[in-house]
């Protein structure tokens, strides 16, 4: 493995630095800026301002692909971190031992999610120019695998620092686009060739850059399998969390009472350390497959591990249901990165990677039906209509890998 890191490009391995400590410094804070916003607004503007960062996120990064085609990636994932360095000093300076401010503090935030929303596909679509059909896999395995170890340290420092660390924590927010800045300002390389055709940065220009990229019936079948394939990777934050709490047996493990919120967190960590161990295993192994087919078995092991976690009830079952459905992660997620990257125009893979942004959001909306539902069907009948989503979800990646490229 270390010796495919240090062929790869230099923007590769300097873009696994930044993940790493964005990951790292955003899930010790990001997770528990609801409980926050809980106990400064309550419930229920908690939720409507939640919204209005969603919103923003996906309208800036819409954006922020159109204008990584236009001024570049360098100068777009640099004016992102811009934003996000003013945005974490304003959380911070209303955060410090002699300022509390949650009104503006969430202006902050919101501020550094446009910045992060800004950056995000243009950071995406630097790693697609700076990687080779031959390496891609490797690249979207390594950066997932750093991702991980980010999110289970970043995790660990959130629970034990926030409450009382909160400026502190902030502080280091700030720092991190700083250094994240520097580097890409004077170590990473423009990767973006210039188009034959004028574009502007124009909202108007955006649009129609857009409207492009939705012709590309190949491309948008290939985002609506994304859209499903989203909605069971994210069932942990939504149906499974809910059935836990309403149906999980407690149990006593090492000394420790398990119930429904600490089985929950239990498997996340335990899909973390196998992710961390056994993810490089998993890419050797499987590098030879072909995408649709490393696809199809992984987003089928994923779903059919939370089909069973959604009957199960007790603790060593559902330990072995996240073995499954952490199995199909590693070795769904690079293939579906990696055919994206095989489906993009090489010339707009920036407004390609905006179109692309907007999956998740449609995701998240379609798997917090499943908990309303929920109340109409059983468990079972949630197991069932996941994996119907599964099936359509493959469905439509072998009909898009069948297709033929419009440029």
């Amino acid at each position: 493995m270390m010796r495919e890191f240090m062929a790869l490009d230099r923007n590769l391995k300097l873009r696994a630095l930044t993940v790493f400590l964005t990951v790292l410094l955003g899930s010790s804070i990001g997770p528990n800026m609801t409980i926050y916003y809980v106990q400064h607004f309550g419930s229920f503007w908690t939720g409507v301002l939640l919204m209005v960062v969603s919103i923003a996120g996906l309208i800036f990064g819409l954006y922020g692909g159109h204008i990584a085609d236009v001024i570049g990636r360098k100068r777009t994932i640099e004016y992102g971190q811009i934003a996000m360095v003013i945005g974490y000093a304003i959380a911070m300076v209303n955060n410090s031992p002699w300022l509390v401010n949650p009104f503006v503090t969430f202006f902050g935030f919101l501020l550094a999610m446009i910045g992060s929303s800004l950056a995000d596909p243009a950071e995406q679509a630097m790693m697609i120019d700076s990687s080779t059909p031959q390496n891609r896999r490797f690249v979207f395995a390594l950066i997932y695998w750093i991702l991980n170890i980010g999110v289970m340290i970043g995790a660990a420092i959130g629970g034990w620092f926030f409450r009382d660390y909160l400026f502190e924590l902030l502080l280091f927010m700030t720092i991190v686009p700083i250094i994240n800045y520097c580097i890409v300002r004077f170590g990473m390389t423009e990767t973006l060739e210039r188009s034959e055709h004028e574009q502007t940065t124009s909202i108007l220009s955006a649009l129609k850059g857009y409207w492009a990229v939705l012709k590309d019936r190949r491309y948008l079948t290939f985002a609506m399998a994304s859209v499903l394939a989203s909605v069971v990777y994210l069932q942990p934050d939504y149906y499974l969390a809910a059935h836990l709490s309403q149906s999980f047996h407690e149990y006593n493990f090492l000394g420790m009472d398990i119930y429904g919120q600490r089985m929950l967190s239990l498997m996340l960590v335990f899909n973390t350390v196998i992710i961390i161990f056994v993810m490089g295993w998993v890419t050797r192994a499987t590098e030879k497959w072909r995408l649709v087919r490393a696809f199809a078995l992984g987003v089928l092991l994923q779903g059919g591990g939370f089909a069973l976690s959604f009957v199960l009830q007790d603790f060593w079952p559902l330990i072995l249901a996240t073995i499954i459905f952490t199995t199909g992660e590693m070795i769904g997620v690079p293939a579906s990165q990696t055919l994206r990257a095989d489906m993009m125009n090489p010339a707009k893979i920036g407004a390609y990677s905006g179109v692309f942004s907007v999956t998740r959001p449609i995701g998240a909306v379609i798997a917090s039906g499943f908990v309303s539902l929920s109340a109409v069907v059983n468990n079972w009948g949630i197991a069932a209509l996941l994996m119907i989503v599964v099936c359509l979800a493959i469905y439509l990646v072998a009909r898009a890998a069948k297709m033929p490229a419009p440029f």
